[in-house]
């Protein structure tokens, strides 16, 4: 199974303040919105809980509690290693999309990184992780908004 990770993140690295995005930049979510339909996600409760669910997505939620849905969209896990076993039976792609600790998580495992950068430093306190080596930028465009931001691909080196 494919594993791409998707986020925006502040100059400082900041992806979020609380449950919130600290920020509303004018056309990066449709990033989000076009790079994860049809998809399965995998987030955290809080971020799971906090965004909803969105349409026409899949959801493996990472929670320490023991949840169940009868939504067969939404399936919950009590480890990424146990949700990453489960998806590779459902699907060939996955996104990784929050929080702060999933991508912290599971960021060397990803085989693609998109990544917005939001060019401001914002306050907050859920910080995304470094890209780790061993990744190559293949992709880089700027936009202007109401917050000018870039997006980035980055690849694994195989």
């Amino acid at each position: 199974m494919k594993l791409s990770l998707i986020s925006a993140i502040s100059e400082n690295g900041i992806i979020g303040s609380g449950l919130d995005i600290p920020w509303s930049v004018k056309g990066e979510q449709q990033i989000f919105k076009a790079m994860t339909f049809n998809h399965w996600l995998i987030v955290g409760r809080k971020t799971f809980e906090s965004m909803g669910a969105l349409p026409n997505r899949k959801y493996a939620v990472i929670t320490r509690s023991q949840l169940t849905s009868n939504n067969k969209d939404i399936l919950y896990f009590t480890s990424t290693d146990e949700a990453l076993s489960k998806l590779a039976t459902l699907t060939d792609h996955a996104f990784v999309s929050g929080g702060g600790e999933i991508y912290k998580s599971l960021i060397n495992k990803a085989d693609t990184l998109h990544i917005s950068t939001i060019h401001k430093e914002i306050d907050g306190d859920v910080y995304f992780p470094s890209i780790p080596k061993g990744y190559q930028k293949v992709f880089e465009q700027d936009f202007s908004s109401s917050i000018d931001y870039t997006y980035r691909i980055w690849k694994k080196i195989k």
